[in-house]
């Protein structure tokens, strides 16, 4: 019992753990000064200069300056100059150098990296995670997650970027929203391209920045435009657009190829009507109005005659569009086509020719010849013989015949016979016209055409949806994993690259004189031993009169300090806090600190690549479903393979493995991110496919 306790006094002279117990109650400092002129409670400072003017309570500081100037409370500051100037501001965590170094009065940031919210003065609610995220921004309310995001944005509000490097050159802006690697235009906004003063805009883009989706702040959606590009319609496309489950990809069957530049849809479509009861139903506003026009085919339109048909359409009884035979067409094929003065037909497969006789006549000149002329050109003279004609008293004589039409009937006179020539119908007279949305044929019926809908985008939490069954897709959510502190042997490790310190091994034997700096001298020391008294009160506290500017000053002499538990495998515990009651719910621990821990650096070592995620890009990895992601979270109000919020407060967190699952989820994220960009870019090639097709319709009209 004498060895312990002898042990136990010299560690914690060696430690140099001070808890003030005057004016001050639970603050720890250590460093040169460290907490000086402190005025406050429960602080803990780590550090040269760290809290040294402190006035306000439950703060704490690990580096270097870290605090300096602190009347605001509960703060965290890990990191040489962390919130180095902070006066009042209030709710604040600095992690990485420099991070959060200049607020004074901007509450509740959270800063995670080298130089994170460095300028930030005033501003609140603001999150950054990287190196340099929001390093000049003097705004509140800013997500930022990735390295120098957005590096060159001075004044926003209630932005929202994810990615190395987005919103560069964004200067000012408010209410925006950007994922992925997203450079805007150095010149400010215009109404054509996003610039240094973009607000309220989404932008989703690639990790090489292009960028796919852009969602202006005048509500219009632009798809695959290209950089910065504003839509100017509620929905603008950049190649072709396919809408059904069997025409999108699923991973198993190929999908159906929307034309370039074009829209492909499975199912049915209604314009202005919600339930429509065929592929294509149009409803007009106005009665006996189809809806539906074809503006270069109009009533002003003939067609040539060799375009003539036996079939129409036409509109049943319930208004859909049929193709119908013409009236009294009692042959099941009819073709008809001329050419010049030479009509050819085709029933049922049998051709025939015949010449198009659009006028006759006929004439006999003086020298008793027959003139045929036809379509205006006369034909050679024909002699017409004579006829001997018997008369009365016994005489012969010859009189002419004459030939003479009535009509489409011919004579020849003296009873030479007649023949009817035939009546030709011109077919070709029929056309069709387009007046509005509104096609009609000659002699016909009519049908209207549909009216184009545009496709909108909305958000609903960290979902985007595109409407008429576009499909959607969840934005990602990130959490900030927190850094922890543990003790391997006398190792010390601060989790997520934190680094680690040895503890040193000291030796006392009992009864043996040890020099202590103190009030004693080099030739009188004290002797330590297990009654020894005189530097300890009866209650283990640390006698105020062994301390300097009442803190107890180890100089470690580039020794480290070991705590040995080998003797107490059951116990063995250090305890820092107000109550000594030891939790056992997360594991039999040998330190625990009561209101956490403030470190500079933590780093947590893997057993193995096994305790990774990289698992998640092989080939035969199970990618859950996006569809079957939502319902498992709507079932269940948390990630697949993640531990509830219950579990973890009843099982605690383990940094490492939570890392690892973290990382797990932002791959499937990233795998999610690749297939939706798969898609919009055949999307893109089909719709540019659609405007070539679209081009040559039109030059083939003009």
């Amino acid at each position: 019992m004498k060895m312990k306790t002898t042990y136990l006094f010299a560690i914690l002279t060696l430690f140099g753990v001070i808890h003030l117990a005057n004016a001050q109650a639970q603050n720890t400092f250590s460093g040169q000064n460290a907490g000086a002129n402190n005025t406050g409670n429960y602080n803990t400072g780590f550090g040269q200069n760290s809290l040294k003017n402190n006035s306000s309570n439950s703060n704490n500081a690990f580096g270097h300056g870290t605090l300096s100037f602190a009347t605001g409370g509960f703060n965290s500051a890990f990191g040489n100059e962390a919130l180095a100037l902070n006066l009042n501001g209030t709710l604040n965590s600095a992690f990485g150098t420099r991070s959060l170094a200049n607020n004074l009065s901007g509450a509740g940031n959270v800063a995670l990296g080298h130089r994170t919210l460095e300028r930030n003065v005033i501003g609140n609610f603001n999150t950054a995670i990287g190196y340099g995220a929001l390093l000049n921004n003097i705004g509140a309310s800013n997500i930022a997650i990735g390295a120098n995001t957005p590096r060159h944005l001075w004044s926003g509000d209630n932005n929202i970027f994810i990615g190395t490097s987005t919103a560069n050159y964004l200067t000012n802006g408010s209410g925006n929203v950007f994922l992925g690697q997203i450079a805007v235009s150095k010149l400010p906004s215009t109404a054509f391209l996003a610039g240094s003063n973009t607000n309220n805009t989404i932008i989703i883009a690639d990790g090489a920045g292009t960028q796919r989706i852009l969602v202006h702040g005048n509500g219009n959606t632009g798809i695959g435009l290209g950089n910065n590009v504003i839509p100017t319609n509620k929905l603008d496309v950049k190649g072709g657009v396919a809408i059904g489950r069997n025409f999108t990809p699923n991973g198993v069957t190929p999908s159906f190829v929307a034309p370039t530049n074009g829209l492909i849809v499975e199912g049915r479509v209604g314009l202005g009507t919600a339930t429509p009861n065929n592929k294509l139903e149009i409803k007009h506003g106005v009665n006996g109005n189809s809806g539906l026009r074809f503006t270069n085919l109009n009533s002003s339109y003939n067609p040539p005659t060799y375009e003539s048909n036996t079939k129409f359409l036409s509109v049943n009884a319930t208004g859909d569009v049929v193709l119908q035979n013409m009236s009294n067409n009692t042959v099941e094929s009819n073709e008809l086509s001329s050419i010049a003065n030479v009509m050819r037909s085709n029933v049922n497969g049998i051709s025939d020719t015949a010449n198009i006789v659009n006028s006759i006549s006929n004439s006999i000149n003086t020298n008793n010849q027959l003139i045929t002329t036809v379509n205006g050109v006369a034909s050679n003279p024909v002699d017409l013989p004579l006829q001997e004609l018997t008369e009365i008293d016994g005489s012969t004589t010859n009189e002419l015949q004459t030939i003479s039409q009535s009509g489409n009937t011919v004579t020849l006179s003296n009873g030479g016979g007649s023949i009817t020539l035939p009546t030709f119908v011109d077919t070709d007279s029929q056309f069709l016209s387009l007046t509005g949305n509104t096609l009609s044929i000659s002699n016909g019926n009519s049908v209207v055409l549909p009216t184009a809908t545009p496709q909108t985008l909305s958000q609903s939490g960290n979902t985007v949806t595109l409407s008429n069954g576009g499909g959607s897709f969840n934005l990602p959510t990130f959490t900030a994993t927190p850094q922890t502190i543990s003790q391997s042997g006398n190792i010390v490790t601060l989790s997520n690259g934190g680094g680690t310190f040895t503890l040193p091994t000291t030796s006392v034997v009992a009864g043996t004189n040890v020099t202590v700096t103190g009030n004693g001298s080099a030739a009188t020391p004290f002797q330590v031993s297990s009654l020894d008294k005189s530097i300890y009160a009866d209650n283990g506290t640390i006698n105020q009169a062994t301390t300097v500017n009442s803190n107890r000053i180890v100089y470690m002499n580039n020794s480290n300090i070991w705590f040995n538990g080998s003797s107490s495998e059951s116990n063995g515990k250090i305890y820092v806090g107000s109550t000594a009651t030891y939790p056992n719910v997360t594991g039999n621990y040998r330190m625990f600190v009561e209101g956490g821990i403030l470190t500079e650096k933590v780093k947590v070592a893997l057993r193995s690549s096994a305790n990774w995620a990289d698992y998640v890009f092989e080939k035969d990895y199970n990618l859950m479903p996006l569809n079957k992601v939502e319902e498992y979270i709507t079932t269940n109000k948390h990630l697949p393979g993640i531990a509830s919020a219950d579990e973890l407060a009843k099982n605690g967190l383990d940094l490492a493995e939570m890392q690892a699952k973290h990382m797990q989820k932002i791959e499937e994220l990233t795998l999610y991110i690749i297939e939706q960009n798969k898609a919009i870019e055949k999307n893109i090639k089909a719709i540019e496919e659609l405007k070539s097709q679209v081009k040559v319709l039109t030059a083939n009209q003009d």
